[in-house]
């Protein structure tokens, strides 16, 4: 799956929006602004909000053990796609977890996609939730900055955005209750390029077979291969080959973009013919 960026709670219960009067209007009418967002999540304990891209770094933790509210700050370590079309770097802004979540994270720290990362707390408010921020870019200065109506908004290299500018709503990860009329774009669904099958090598003379689906992934051995690999490999090359060899065919069980699972690894389909 592409690296969207999707909501980041397991139910949507939204109970104020970036323009609710009861607190947030000056934080989106000010200069700078931000565009907040208080989730309740089902209204009952306490929920996790949950990465919400392929992977984000915590950048910085406030609060803890003083008397400022409880805020931590999390920037994604690629570019992401946005609810609008654009890819860029995304900072995330929580406030209001409780001293005993934030003590457990520390700055640094990585989380991947789905990973939960802290509950809804009340730190700094009198019910549980979760306050959020976001914008495009990376974490920039200390975090964040006072407006001119006195509110400390969020502050990225590419600015702040609206959240239905950002996130996707993967209704299978989501449930929506209340969106308090904020309209978010539901994740399309995504169609796979290369389908499971049996798969020759057409484009190349050594194909790589991967330990993951990407190159960032350690390159296989001949010895790490199967050995049903090594036999055919051996026959047709002549020689111990570290990867799949032109002619090679080979069975592909599962994919993930350009890439396929086969017996001994990951290997780029771009460099096969799919065989009827």
């Amino acid at each position: 799956m592409k690296n969207y960026l999707t909501y980041p709670c397991k139910i949507m219960r939204i109970t104020q929006n970036y323009t609710g009067t009861t607190s947030h209007l000056p934080y989106s009418t000010g200069k700078p602004k931000d565009y907040p967002w208080d989730e309740g999540c089902t209204d009952t304990g306490r929920d996790y909000c949950y990465c919400p891209c392929d992977e984000m770094k915590v950048k910085r933790i406030y609060g803890v053990g003083s008397g400022g509210t409880n805020t931590i700050w999390l920037e994604s370590t690629s570019e992401v796609l946005f609810a609008d079309g654009t890819e860029d770097f995304c900072t995330v802004l929580i406030i209001h977890p409780n001293d005993a979540d934030l003590k457990k994270i520390k700055e640094g720290q990585l989380f991947k996609r789905g990973e939960a990362i802290c509950r809804e707390g009340r730190d700094g408010c009198s019910s549980y939730h979760f306050h959020f921020s976001a914008g495009k870019g990376k974490y920039s200065g200390n975090g964040w900055k006072k407006n001119d109506n006195g509110k400390y908004v969020l502050t990225t290299t590419k600015g702040t955005y609206k959240p239905e500018k950002l996130f996707f709503v993967d209704t299978a990860f989501t449930k929506v209750v209340n969106t308090k009329g904020i309209k978010f774009k539901e994740l399309p669904e995504e169609k796979q390029k290369y389908a499971p099958g049996i798969y020759k090598v057409t484009k190349a003379l050594l194909l790589h077979v991967r330990s993951g689906p990407g190159t960032k992934y350690a390159k296989k051995k001949y010895s790490e291969l199967t050995a049903d690999a090594q036999k055919k490999i051996k026959k047709r090359a002549k020689y111990k080959a570290n990867g799949y060899v032109m002619g090679l065919t080979f069975s592909v069980y599962e994919t993930d973009g350009d890439w396929g699972l086969t017996p001994s690894g990951w290997v780029h389909l771009g460099y096969c013919t799919q065989q009827s």
